[in-house]
């Protein structure tokens, strides 16, 4: 039975250090030692007689045997976990693992979960950042709420919302440098986000094709939560989505001062595997998630319909 047990937990290790190709982030993302998930893999593999990774100097890199081995182990041990759930104690809380982009955990998910556990006090969640990141079935998440196209082959995407993007800034700046046209905006500081989505060359395609744009110099921030305080403190201006600075521009502490808004290819979406099992658990959440997003998302077509 011991050997069972340790058996099963060289298995998740193998998992966890297939997914971060990285024997250090692993024991990070376990709370073990280096050496013991170094230790715990090499016995699995003198089990099996297969290496299952090749050890670099810059990580490590999946050999054919441990890619085999990774296209069956993980659905297997996510069969064990469903079963795991399926039997547990009725009264026990059941955990959900969803992976968020942090600017939409910090700006939407998290200030509303205490409604959420209001309704569902036998659920918990466990929340991980993610960025620029595609759910795969090898992940340990039974939800990802990602900046997507909403495209995504064996990912069934629910939109949510975020499409409508907009320049904005803070009264402040434009108090020293006015923006009444889009030319305006050679005169101010034009910042830029670093990764995928609300860029520049998508607005400037929706409004104005013809201008330049910023710099290849312009200064870069590492999302929105980033991004945001540095607009809100002046420092430029960006392109956002409306719902991220919904409050902010209600307020009167960021403005568009072009009034426009563009319906961008990005947006924010709830992804869920195509072929994972019913689980009433995700089901609560998602139809949650649903409903406050679908309220934000009237909230921001009223305020667009103002043309405030």
């Amino acid at each position: 039975m011991k050997g069972s047990r340790d058996s099963l937990k060289s298995l998740r290790i193998f998992l966890s250090a297939a997914r971060t190709l990285n024997f250090s982030r692993s024991a990070e993302e376990l709370n073990m030692t280096q050496s013991a998930v170094s230790k715990h893999v090499f016995a699995l593999e003198q089990r099996l007689g297969a290496a299952l990774f090749h050890r670099k100097s810059r990580g490590l890199e999946l050999t054919y045997a441990g890619r085999q081995y990774l296209n069956r182990i993980a659905p297997a041990l996510n069969l064990i976990d469903e079963a795991n759930a399926l039997v547990a104690h009725t009264d026990a809380r059941a955990a959900l693992n969803v992976s968020v982009s942090p600017s939409f955990a910090h700006y939407c998910l998290i200030p509303r979960l205490p409604e959420f556990f209001a309704q569902h006090p036998n659920i918990r969640l466990n929340i991980r950042p993610r960025l620029l990141y595609d759910l795969q079935e090898t992940d340990p998440f039974d939800a990802a709420i990602q900046l997507h196209t909403g495209h995504a082959a064996g990912i069934t995407t629910e939109y949510l919302c975020g499409r409508e993007m907009a320049l904005v800034a803070a009264p402040g700046l434009l108090a020293d440098s006015p923006v009444h046209q889009v030319s305006d905006l050679d005169k101010l500081v034009l910042l830029k986000r670093a990764q995928r989505g609300y860029g520049w060359n998508e607005w400037r395609a929706g409004v104005a094709p013809h201008w330049a744009g910023p710099s290849a110099t312009a200064p870069e921030f590492e999302g929105f939560s980033m991004l945001l305080p540095a607009v809100t403190h002046g420092l430029g201006a960006a392109i956002v989505p409306v719902f991220m600075v919904l409050d902010e521009l209600q307020e009167g502490t960021l403005t568009r001062p072009l009034g426009e808004a563009v319906s961008g290819r990005y947006a924010y979406y709830l992804m869920r595997h195509a072929a994972r099992r019913y689980d009433p658990h995700i089901e609560a959440f998602s139809e949650w998630l649903m409903h406050i997003s679908k309220s934000l998302q009237g909230d921001v077509e009223r305020y667009l319909a103002r043309g405030a």
